[in-house]
């Protein structure tokens, strides 16, 4: 049966990538920010994994956190990428686009500056799902799914496992700062979202698959009643 497994990016939950490991082959969610190959190779080696192993990568967003390694990754896999299209823009970039990086709160504007001008290498995904596409991984070696899941952004995907596990990044954060580090069962808002009422509706999508434990890019894990929690009042507060 397939696991996931959390690789760290940034210490303490602050950034976070997941390996989905299926009994022969193995998927990697997202890939980091720039030029951190290295530090997720390790990991994986830690966890006996052969990079030769690993054929598929989605990256959930077109956020540079979430996408920054994934042109080399795939190259030293030789993996497949699949991303949603409405993010493919920033992917052919190799920049977030800001235009979907309204801040949570005044002091992320900040943040959002710092980031707008980052760089990555350049990808054009393998396979791009489109609008309310869902894809079946059973012909990766996992027994789930990947469903579009828009509001953070456009192109926001979330990864649905049979095992009762998801993974569902920077719908929500957990912890301080960015996320993580202390606190971690304190649920917020990461930085940015781009559209709250699209959010909600994914959420939505989300709760009805049946998960019990949620995997985020910032903080977490969490249960699903935190899940819950956040939908009902953090999201209806917000809208």
């Amino acid at each position: 049966m397939s696991k996931i497994i959390p690789i760290a990016i940034w210490p303490g939950g602050l950034i976070n990538c997941f390996l989905i490991k299926g009994d022969q082959k193995h998927i990697l969610v997202d890939t980091g920010i720039p030029n951190c190959e290295g530090r997720i190779l390790r990991q994986l080696k830690r966890h006996k994994i052969n990079p030769d192993d690993i054929d598929l990568i989605v990256v959930t967003h077109g956020h540079i956190d979430h996408f920054g390694s994934a042109a080399s990754l795939k190259k030293i896999f030789g993996a497949s990428i699949l991303a949603h299209k409405a993010d493919e823009p920033a992917y052919r970039a190799g920049r977030a686009d800001v235009s979907t990086m309204k801040v949570n709160k005044p002091q992320w504007k900040l943040f959002r500056a710092l980031v707008k001008d980052q760089r990555a290498k350049r990808f054009t995904p393998d396979i791009m799902l489109e609008e309310g596409e869902e894809y079946d991984l059973s012909s990766w070696g996992t027994n789930g799914k990947v469903i579009h899941t828009p509001g953070h952004t456009p192109g926001s995907l979330s990864v649905i496992l049979a095992n009762g596990e998801a993974i569902i990044m920077d719908m929500m954060a957990s912890g301080i700062l960015l996320g993580g580090v202390m606190f971690r069962s304190r649920i917020k808002h990461p930085p940015f979202h781009d559209n709250l009422i699209e959010l909600k509706a994914s959420f939505g999508k989300v709760l009805a698959e049946k998960c019990e434990q949620f995997y985020l890019g910032h903080g977490g894990p969490v249960n699903r009643g935190q899940v819950v929690n956040y939908y009902n009042k953090f999201l209806n507060d917000s809208a």
